[in-house]
């Protein structure tokens, strides 16, 4: 039996990392909830922005219905243009952000772009399989807000996961081709530094006692990152922790506040959900939050992708750019092999 979805429908369609099977959230009243009013002990699904504001509100909806490995049937009706940066355009822009940095204020900053897809979306459930299965250790996820849109992602970066009052968390950074042979640089080991010490110091901060691991290189679709894993005790609630540690240096910068009120000063387009965060909390007795990257908004004609980098007085805007195009393709590719597939049907 195939479940049925529309655009007037609020669902959240998710596969953990490192398991088989898919579930799918769905709220028959459509209906979502403010963020700031969800309980912590609620089962239910979040999607934060990156900056609250009208147009991108914090989110959460309380599920009457949870199927497990579901097929499903949704098609995007949604339309829209969001301002995409062309690969000519990316290298000024990401000059603008070093001119920053050098000026003291700013020790990092993400850089973001968006890179537009345009073809007929039609049905999703083929894509959300393809990704499943071409991105096991992904948080790979379809949800939809009437009003809101629909997302889609296949993200390899944890914000923040509760699993019996053991909590864990991420420094994710530095990012290069997954054929890449060569060391990790300077400015790629500096970068994943200021997001390990961040964390860090918001677990000293909450007199947390907290076991590290890393910094240890991992896959992340047709890209590597290096990576750092704390693991705590998470007596206190999961909403407040969250909130501490949304956004990290690795989606905005350091000083948080600054990089923060530069990007949204700077970059011509709004990120909205791109570089917040996502996940179900207290479903089957764990909460598991990841950071929206490797992302896309889904239109009835196009798929728009989120993509960016973390700059810094070492950084060169060429490579930046060559950077975006890794980090599309985990999204892109998988959309051509889909429609590809679909073609040779036909």
């Amino acid at each position: 039996m195939i479940k049925k979805l529309n655009t007037k429908d609020i669902f959240a369609v998710y596969r953990l990392p490192n398991e088989d099977n898919h579930y799918l959230l769905h709220s028959s009243e459509n209906r979502p909830i403010p963020f700031g009013n969800l309980k912590g002990n609620e089962a239910a699904f979040v999607f934060h922005p990156f900056k609250e504001n009208v147009e991108s509100p914090a989110l959460a909806f309380i599920p009457e219905e949870i199927l497990i490995n579901p097929k499903f049937h949704f098609e995007s009706e949604q339309r829209g243009n969001p301002i995409t940066i062309p690969s000519s355009q990316y290298p000024l822009l990401v000059e603008e952000y070093i001119n920053e940095i050098h000026k003291g204020k700013l020790h990092k900053a993400i850089c973001s772009r968006i890179i537009s897809k345009e073809m007929p979306t039609e049905n999703l459930f083929p894509l959300f399989i393809k990704l499943k299965k071409q991105y096991p250790f992904a948080f790979v996820y379809l949800v939809n807000f009437p009003g809101i849109g629909c997302w889609m992602g296949a993200t390899p970066e944890v914000l923040l996961t509760d699993r019996g009052g053991i909590g864990e968390t991420v420094a994710l950074a530095g990012t290069r081709p997954l054929s890449s042979t060569e060391d990790w640089t300077k400015k790629e080991i500096i970068e994943q530094q200021m997001v390990e010490r961040y964390i860090a110091n918001i677990l000293i901060s909450r007199k947390k006692n907290f076991n590290k691991v890393g910094p240890f290189t991992v896959n992340a679709g047709r890209v590597m990152h290096l990576k750092t894993r704390f693991q705590f005790p998470l007596e206190s609630n999961w909403l407040d922790v969250a909130l501490d540690i949304h956004p990290t240096p690795a989606v905005c910068g350091l000083p948080q506040q600054e990089a923060q009120n530069f990007i949204l000063k700077t970059e011509p387009h709004q990120r909205a959900y791109y570089c917040g965060f996502l996940g179900p909390v207290n479903i089957h007795n764990q909460t598991s939050l990841f950071v929206n990257l490797r992302c896309m908004q889904v239109f009835k004609d196009k798929f728009t992708l989120y993509v960016g980098g973390g700059i810094t007085t070492d950084s060169k805007p060429q490579k930046e750019l060559e950077e975006t195009h890794w980090k599309s393709r985990t999204l892109s590719d998988i959309i051509e092999e889909v429609y590809c597939e679909e073609e040779l049907i036909r």
